[in-house]
């Protein structure tokens, strides 16, 4: 293998977004097709505000689907039109919500069709509420424009997590009592004693309700995290925490009730308290924005399928269906399970769940699987042939629960670091009361108290979720969004990488071999062959056409094209019969054509050569990791032949690559290859097993069901450079929690050192702790805030550091 270099990074930003452009990529000014789609809608349509009110904040726009089926709609609709009055109502989620210039960009798209009533949009849920006026507005028309530019809708199921509206209520009433608090305290500070009567009889009694308060309230939620724990026979992170609260709130109580409020510790307990709950706040701030940033997912259960009943169409769930069943697939819907064709021809796209990219054409009679979508400009009749419940689909969709009891093995870490905390804490304590007991049970319970006091886990409490809420808001700039709150502690442990390949290596789409035979064309005959590629769906077509408008061809709406599946599409002119697809078909005189070709009356015109659009920095992004020490692989459910010409195109180890998978030998290899050290990339319902079987799981597909709410993250944009910042970040994490508990221990040795000599008071201590804190704060942003020059070295070093 070639000697480790520093890896090139892109200095061109993507103009849409900001985030750094792939090299080699064809775009140039953008990072994706979905930036470069969505920006010029925004120009031609006249909304480039929406730029000046995203500041800068804007995240990398998904391609959007325009197939995309709106089964599930139509349910939520006619309930809607059911009900009385003049106005019609539903709530539903919103997936790719993330600055005020989303809601004004909803807003303005709403204010331009008529019919509507109000828009009230939620992006802190991502949900909106749609009004219109009954009969006067296009529901699915609207969603349809709105989506061009990213989105995702789909139904209500996003629900506000417990702690997001708890945390922030708790941290508001403790801070603001804290202050309070302190102000009393000042009062002791500066000379207020037992001598000065009912003031100071009153300042210690308002100390000790309103320190109680904060306790209650603000150590609530740690309080009940411990005892979970311990009742599941696992040390939580919060029982120091919860520890050290509890025995500083009662020994100072006791100090309050002996008449001695001026040597109780109440403001610095509220203090630590409100620390703590900021730093429980940073720990689920950014994880719950990348949840809600997608839709949710019910599984099996948010799939909906539409069910012919005599003359009437009903919308079902797909768990209502039965064989012997009637469906109509609309273009770009799922079909839920194996079917019959009853049309007589029809194309399918079956990448979901087999990861081969082509479009299948089926005849009347034949068989459609299960995972298909619609991939024609029609919809299809299909004839289910079994129960939803026996479609191999149940077991791809199903939600896989944790085991309960079981301590992964990244949790070990801080359970040794809680308990060896808690003995240690009480030991000192003990021995402080010890050692002073001789000279009075007053000074011994100071001791005592200062102990517990000066070592309350700061670390733990404050520095390290701000550590982890650095890392995660880096990579969300990156594009890597974290969805598992523990992602960040198994990512170091990971030494292989496992990578799908269609529409994970690749984008999922074709793109042209020879560019100089779109521009060769004459004008008519570029105006022919994009009339007819504009008309399909199939992949070869999209391609074509997005080459073809680029070059500036013309749209006819009067032109008659006939689409043949498995050959292509004929259009018939006053001058001939022209004809795009299949050499053999559109021009079956001739020799020597390939791939695509355009023909006149059975002559050539021109050919088009194809293949898979791979992303830009594949290549180098996968030497990388192998220069870095990681092992590489290919698993795929696509032709064995193609996995290994992609494995030798981005020199990846033939033995490496394994092709023909079905979703079962997804699982069973990565089952074999993992040793609890994997980390797969997918993007199909065929590697939704596999997902379950790997240390961690990451999909850069959120525009399909399932997968993004199984992963563990989701990457945004075409790039693959979040896998491997995403390595090297959760390295230096690691690295900097470690020094940030070695510098916090370190303090701990001082304290208690200058506590056992009885020289700490409860002044010393107001100041000593937030001093700590503060400076292990500002250590942990200098740590996390430096760039390093080459992420690939630092990825080769963390490597050798951490253990397996």
């Amino acid at each position: 293998m070639p000697a480790s270099q520093p890896v090139d990074f892109s200095k061109v930003s993507c103009h849409h977004c900001g985030s750094p452009v792939p090299q080699g990529s064809p775009l140039k000014d953008f990072c994706c097709a979905g930036c470069e789609a969505v920006h010029r809608l925004l120009v031609d349509q006249g909304l480039t505000r929406y730029y000046t009110l995203a500041e800068g904040k804007t995240a990398p726009a998904p391609e959007s689907r325009q197939d995309r089926g709106f089964a599930w709609l139509e349910p939520l609709v006619a309930r809607a039109e059911a009900a009385p009055g003049p106005v019609c109502a539903i709530d539903l989620d919103v997936q790719g919500i993330h600055c005020a210039a989303c809601v004004w960009l909803m807003n303005e798209l709403f204010r331009r069709q008529s019919g509507g009533a109000s828009l009230t949009v939620n992006p802190a849920l991502g949900k909106v509420r749609l009004a219109w006026r009954r009969g006067a507005f296009d529901v699915a028309g609207f969603l349809r424009s709105v989506e061009g530019f990213g989105y995702l809708f789909g139904p209500s199921r996003k629900r506000p997590e417990g702690a997001s509206l708890d945390l922030p209520i708790r941290l508001g009433i403790c801070a603001a009592i804290t202050m309070n608090v302190m102000l009393f305290s000042v009062s002791f500070y500066v000379g207020l004693t037992p001598a000065d009567g009912d003031v100071f009889s009153l300042f210690s009694q308002l100390s000790v309700w309103l320190s109680t308060a904060v306790v209650v309230v603000g150590g609530w939620p740690f309080f009940r995290s411990a005892w979970r724990g311990l009742r599941s026979g696992v040390l939580h992170l919060d029982l120091p925490i919860a520890l050290g609260m509890l025995l500083v709130f009662f020994t100072s109580l006791v100090k309050a009730r002996d008449g001695r409020g001026d040597l109780a510790y109440f403001d610095t307990l509220n203090t630590f308290v409100t620390l703590m709950l900021v730093g429980r706040w940073l720990q689920q701030r950014v994880l719950e924005r990348n949840r809600r940033f997608l839709l949710e997912d019910d599984g099996a259960d948010g799939l909906f399928a539409r069910r012919q009943e005599g003359d009437r169409l009903v919308t079902v769930r797909a768990a209502e269906l039965r064989a012997g069943d009637m469906l109509v697939i609309a273009p770009g819907e799922l079909v839920p399970v194996d079917a019959e064709l009853l049309d007589t021809h029809a194309s399918f796209s079956t990448d979901w769940v087999t990861g081969e990219p082509d479009v299948r054409a089926v005849a009347k009679g034949g068989e459609v699987p299960a995972g298909a979508f619609n991939a024609a400009r029609s919809a299809a009749h299909v004839r289910a042939r079994t129960d939803f419940q026996d479609s191999p689909l149940v077991a791809l969709l199903r939600q896989t629960p944790s085991a309960p009891g079981r301590v992964p093995a990244h949790a070990r870490f801080w359970n040794a670091v809680s308990r060896r905390w808690v003995l240690s804490v009480l030991v000192v304590s003990a021995l402080g009361l010890a050692l002073w007991l001789p000279q009075g049970q007053d000074k011994a319970l100071q001791v005592a108290v200062a102990l517990l006091v000066v070592t309350c886990p700061c670390a733990i409490g404050i520095a390290v979720p701000l550590a982890y809420e650095l890392a995660q808001t880096r990579l969300r700039r990156l594009g890597l969004f974290v969805r598992s709150q523990d992602l960040l502690d198994r990512l170091p442990r990971v030494r292989k990488v496992l990578f799908d390949k269609t529409g994970t290596l690749t984008l999922g789409r074709l793109e042209l071999v020879n560019r100089d035979a779109v521009d060769a064309l004459a004008p008519e005959a570029r105006d022919v062959a994009f009339n007819m590629a504009s008309r399909s769906n199939h992949p070869v077509s999209r391609c074509l056409a997005a080459a073809l408008s680029r070059a500036g061809a013309r749209f006819s709406a009067s032109a008659q094209v006939t689409e043949c599946p498995g050959l292509g599409l004929e259009l018939l002119r006053e001058d001939g019969v022209w004809r795009l697809g299949a050499p053999a078909w559109a021009a079956p005189g001739a020799t020597g054509g390939e791939g695509t070709v355009l023909a006149h009356d059975g002559q050539p015109v021109a050919a088009f050569a194809l293949r898979e659009s791979v992303r830009a920095d594949a290549r180098r992004e996968i030497q990388a990791l192998r220069e870095a020490g990681l092992e590489v692989w290919l698993i795929s459910g696509d032709a064995p032949e193609r996995v290994r010409g992609m494995a030798e195109a981005l020199e990846v180890p033939v033995e490496h690559a394994l092709g023909g998978q079905r979703p079962e030998d997804k699982a069973e290899a990565v089952a074999r290859i993992d040793q609890a050290d994997t980390l797969y990339l997918g993007d199909g319902v065929n590697d939704s097993l596999a997902f379950e079987r790997a240390l961690c799981a990451g999909t850069p597909a959120i525009d399909r069901p399932v997968l993004p709410g199984k992963s563990d993250f989701f990457l945004m944009g075409e790039g693959l450079s979040a896998i491997r910042e995403g390595l090297e970040v959760s390295r230096r994490l690691r690295h900097v929690v470690r020094r940030v508990i070695g510098l916090s221990l370190a303090y701990n040795v001082v304290t208690v050192a200058v506590s056992l000599a009885g020289w700490m008071t409860p002044l010393r201590a107001a100041v000593v702790m937030p001093l700590s804190s503060l400076s292990l704060i500002l250590f942990t942003l200098a740590c996390l805030s430096v760039r390093r020059q080459s992420a690939a070295g630092e990825l080769q070093r963390g490597l050798k550091e951490v253990p397996a």
